[in-house]
């Protein structure tokens, strides 16, 4: 686990599914997503070298499918597998079980019942209302969406970075905070890494939205704090206009 949150890696060779499985986790506090698998040969890599606590596995991908991963990991190996079925007979659901699988899920779902499967294969309480119900914060799910508006890719480092960079300035209630002394060893000590990669993986994520929008967009968005002659904004004047902007988003 990562500071009490459960390391998730997706595995699914749809891109417009594997990003909605993303976006709904990354919108949770008990998970942390680690990596995303686009075929079975990548997905047991990935397991391998991240070690997460849960794997949420389609039965159907390329090069390898559900069973073959599973029997490419071994049992000290294994995570706790989710695996989506894309159909389902009593016979087949128990070889998978027999195979390593922890609980099986038939498809077509939405991601919201994957993650209430999720926090129930992982041990956490089985609701997603979590505990921010009757306070005026922002929940983890809106600054998700809020992030990928301003062009910030979900798959980089820095989103998720980013991510809890802004929820952690909303919850102390602070305009800004100290970014080299607070915020990055805060966010470090979250995912198991250093401060000086959690500082450059979000000013890349910065420069790649800055690169990819539209200014037009952006000032829409953010108002007069976009210049277009002064550039993309610093670590610090970001993770600010995001927070200030949800601020206003809850107060009105």
């Amino acid at each position: 686990m990562v500071e009490g949150r459960t390391t998730v890696v997706i595995a699914n060779d749809n891109y417009e599914e594997r990003q909605r499985l993303m976006d709904q986790f990354d919108g949770m506090s008990e998970f942390a997503v680690v990596g995303e698998a686009r075929h079975g040969l990548e997905a047991v890599e990935l397991v391998r070298s991240l070690r997460p606590d849960l794997l949420i596995l389609d039965d159907v991908l390329p090069h390898l499918d559900g069973l073959g991963v599973l029997a490419q990991l071994e049992p000290g190996q294994r995570p706790n597998v989710l695996l989506l079925l894309s159909c389902a007979s009593d016979r087949l659901v128990q070889h998978y079980y027999e195979n390593g699988a922890t609980y099986c899920l038939l498809r077509p779902c939405p991601p919201e019942l994957v993650a209430e499967r999720a926090l129930l294969v992982s041990g956490h309480p089985a609701s997603l209302q979590g505990g921010s119900a009757g306070r005026a914060t922002p929940s983890p799910r809106t600054i998700a969406e809020l992030l990928r508006r301003s062009g910030v890719p979900a798959h980089l480092q820095g989103y998720r970075f980013l991510k809890d960079a802004v929820q952690y300035v909303l919850s102390s209630n602070k305009s800004t905070c100290g970014m080299t002394k607070e915020l990055y060893p805060h966010i470090a000590r979250l995912h198991g890494t250093q401060p000086n990669r959690v500082e450059r993986s979000i000013r890349h994520a910065i420069e790649v939205a800055w690169g990819r929008a539209d200014i037009n967009d952006l000032q829409r968005l953010f108002g007069a704090t976009v210049h277009h002659v002064r550039g993309k904004p610093t670590n610090s004047e970001f993770v600010a206009m995001l927070a200030d902007h949800l601020r206003g988003a809850v107060g009105s």
